[in-house]
């Protein structure tokens, strides 16, 4: 019986020890029309193939060569999107056997997309929405809101939720007070998208500043909900990337609809309704 090679990290680490054949992604493609960076498509593609389990944790991701021949674009390109694979922490990288599926965290496909501002009225509630950051940058508007309901005079601030939003996709979107009006609603009266789904990754976030003025906490909560990752449409092209940090207010629930291969995270006020 041959020795294992102590130069291969799957001789010492089971997790690498697959045994499935390589990673077969020829189904996909880059779209150079969306208006969305190709690296961030890439990203998306490649960490929807692992979050899916398509890419295995132990196996590796198709090498930069690979995937640089296979799509037609540059190195940087790749590595670009590398990065934020191994900044997710859903990859990392070993000499001689490329990058690596290191785990596969809690993720969410949110079907009930809605807004917020429209539900909240639905239900005979005043929604209120303060503006904490517009700003144009590298092509993208990154709009920054505090979301809450109004009882009298007192606001109820549920959550605070960021979005980008590419110019190239919504010319002219950097001039809409997003305070006074729905973003969602804009997105499909003025531009033709309509949000359908999300995919979420779920952390906890530490008790910024900010955060624990908006939410009125004291400085000894441990950290808030965060929801962040895409936010797509019918043809799964990308409408926004958002990032929801809930206030401790808000009670969540998880449910599992086993064998359709989705997932909901309702609760009095859905994670999947905003803005």
């Amino acid at each position: 019986m041959p020795r294992p090679d102590p130069h291969d990290p799957s001789a010492t680490d089971p997790s690498l020890q697959t045994g499935r054949p390589e990673v077969d992604l020829s189904r996909l493609r880059l779209d150079t029309y969306s208006g969305e960076q190709l690296y961030r498509q890439l990203y998306r593609m490649l960490r929807a193939a692992i979050l899916s389990g398509d890419i295995a944790e132990g196996e590796a991701i198709p090498s930069e060569n690979q995937l640089r021949d296979q799509f037609g674009i540059a190195r940087t390109t790749v590595r670009n999107a590398m990065t934020l694979l191994v900044s997710e922490g859903l990859v990392r990288q070993i000499r001689g056997r490329g990058t690596i599926v290191s785990h596969r965290p809690v993720s969410h496909s949110i079907w009930n997309f809605g807004s917020f501002t429209e539900l909240a009225r639905r239900q005979g509630q005043r929604p209120v929405t303060r503006t904490l950051e517009h700003q144009v940058k590298d092509g993208e508007l990154h709009l920054v809101r505090a979301r809450g309901l109004a009882n009298g005079e007192a606001v109820t601030w549920l959550n605070v939720d960021m979005s980008w939003l590419s110019l190239e996709l919504y010319p002219g979107i950097e001039s809409y007070d997003f305070a006074a009006q729905s973003l969602y609603e804009v997105l499909r009266r003025d531009y033709g998208r309509h949000p359908m789904r999300s995919e979420l990754l779920l952390t906890v976030v530490s008790p910024s500043e900010r955060l624990k003025e908006v939410f009125a906490t004291a400085a000894e909560v441990p950290g808030y909900l965060c929801a962040s990752g895409d936010v797509l449409d019918g043809n799964d092209q990308l409408v926004e990337r958002t990032s929801i940090v809930y206030s401790p207010a808000v009670q969540m629930k998880f449910a599992t609809r086993w064998g359709r291969n989705m997932a909901q995270l309702p609760s009095e006020r859905s994670a999947g309704d905003q803005t």
